[in-house]
C-alpha cells in the first residue's frame, strides 16, 4: 500500500523516507536470506568509486582554500 505523503513538509518527507530506508537496509543487510548478483555487486562498485572520487575533489578543493586562507594571515 502506497500512502500519499504530499501534505507533509518537504523536510518530513526527507526524514520519513531515511528511516524507511535505513529500516530495509537493516532489514536486508542482516538478513540470512540477503542476496546480490554480480551485476548489482558492479553497478554499486562503480557508484562507491564515483562517490569517493567526488569526496576526494571537494576534500582537496577544500584544503587548498584553508591552506591559502592560513598563508594570507
Amino acid at each position: 500500500m502506497k500512502t500519499d505523503l504530499s501534505h507533509l513538509p518537504a523536510n518530513k518527507r526527507r526524514e520519513l523516507d531515511r528511516v524507511v530506508q535505513k529500516d530495509a537496509y537493516v532489514k536486508a543487510r542482516y538478513s540470512k536470506h540477503y542476496r546480490i548478483s554480480k551485476d548489482e555487486l558492479e553497478w554499486l562498485g562503480q557508484h562507491v568509486e564515483e562517490l569517493g572520487q567526488a569526496v576526494h575533489d571537494v576534500c582537496k578543493k577544500r584544503i587548498a582554500e584553508l591552506r591559502s586562507q592560513a598563508l594570507q594571515v
